[in-house]
């Protein structure tokens, strides 16, 4: 194997820079497949120099979805979003209007969650056929799995991720008072950097945002900022609950994390996490912007040890047997055979109709 690193200041540059790079290393090895992502589109420069190559798009969080879970709290941020949308749409070299055009060029587009799929086959107007669907793998670490799932009366709730107003934090920050009400003894613990990002109040960023809900109660709330990934199990070993509320998630790794820690999650049924947590017997699932739903559903999983475990046991077992590499190595490469089999399809059509337009 070789890696190729590549110095870049955003990823417009690294799109333009990494692609002679690839389109060289091609020519020596002759790849089967290009994949990239839909995010910015990354590969469209690579597949311009190398256009007879099956192009797999992954999509991850494109920027029409950061667009549509942005913050529309007023009127006037709901109108200066729907310009914006607007200016987007119109304008052809715009970002979103780029990253629809590399993924209806794509001869595969992979999905790691039918919510993703289904939302930009929509927007997009993506061919469905092209679509294919299959998570991505999550192999958990020694460290996550070795955690002990016992039964622990502590009372300390979770939420890791970026302090976005995506992720949902403001939303569990106002769920604390209701918990604390039923549980004065519970901890809460915010892991995860972007405090410095616009919040839905004005003059406040995300972290002056999430204290104002919780200085009555500063006493039982820490707020970490960004942590090494390497102490991410430490913390989720000393949490009875993880709390993940995005607004919309394409996947949710953060959540396969906690479950394998044998945490008991609670995760937002909007996006990918919902396929996630499939059932009742692995986790419980919340609607965006609903503290009281997220109250309630930490509430009944703190007052209830037994449940946690039990929960936790099951958790743990459905990220070993669905995620694991092996079987979701198949179906990326089934993705794979797919690109080619609908390249070549593409181009014998391509042939045909040249040679149909000679024989005229």
């Amino acid at each position: 194997m070789i890696i190729h690193k590549i110095q870049a200041r955003s990823r417009e540059e690294f799109s333009h820079k990494v692609a002679p790079t690839f389109a060289e290393r091609h020519k020596a090895v002759a790849f089967d497949v290009l994949e990239g992502p839909d995010l910015q589109a990354e590969a469209t420069e690579a597949v311009s120099l190398v256009p007879d190559i099956p192009l797999v798009v992954k999509l991850h969080t494109p920027c029409c979805i950061f667009r549509q879970t942005a913050d529309r709290s007023s009127l006037r941020k709901k109108l200066r979003g729907q310009l914006g949308a607007l200016k987007q749409w119109i304008d052809p070299n715009s970002i979103e209007n780029r990253e629809k055009k590399h993924a209806l060029v794509a001869d595969v587009i992979a999905a790691p969650s039918e919510a993703i799929g289904e939302r930009l086959q929509k927007h997009w107007n993506l061919d469905s056929q092209k679509i294919h669907y299959f998570p991505c793998p999550f192999v958990p670490s020694s460290e996550l799995l070795e955690i002990p799932i016992e039964k622990k009366d502590d009372k300390t709730v979770t939420f890791v991720g970026n302090l976005s107003l995506r992720k949902g934090a403001v939303h569990l920050a106002q769920a604390v008072p209701r918990i604390l009400n039923q549980f004065p003894d519970a901890k809460f613990c915010f892991v995860g950097g972007g405090g410095s990002a616009r919040s839905p109040h004005p003059h406040q960023n995300m972290k002056q945002c999430i204290m104002s809900y919780l200085q009555p109660y500063h006493q039982a709330v820490e707020l970490t900022g960004n942590v090494p990934n390497d102490r991410i199990p430490s913390i989720l070993s000393q949490s009875n609950v993880c709390v993940f509320p995005s607004l919309f998630d394409s996947f949710g790794f953060v959540c396969l994390e906690a479950m394998a820690a044998g945490r008991a999650v609670v995760g937002s049924n909007s996006g990918g996490m919902a396929e996630i947590i499939n059932s009742a017997a692995v986790g419980r699932l919340v609607p965006p912007r609903n503290p009281e739903q997220i109250a309630q559903k930490v509430i009944e999983l703190l007052s209830n040890v037994e449940l946690r475990v039990q929960m936790g046991v099951k958790a743990r077992e459905r990220v070993l047997e669905v995620y694991n590499a092996e079987r979701i190595g198949k179906l990326q490469e089934k993705s794979y055979l797919r690109a080619i089999e609908n390249k070549f399809r593409s181009s014998r059509r391509l042939t045909d109709k040249s040679l149909s337009i000679r024989d005229r």
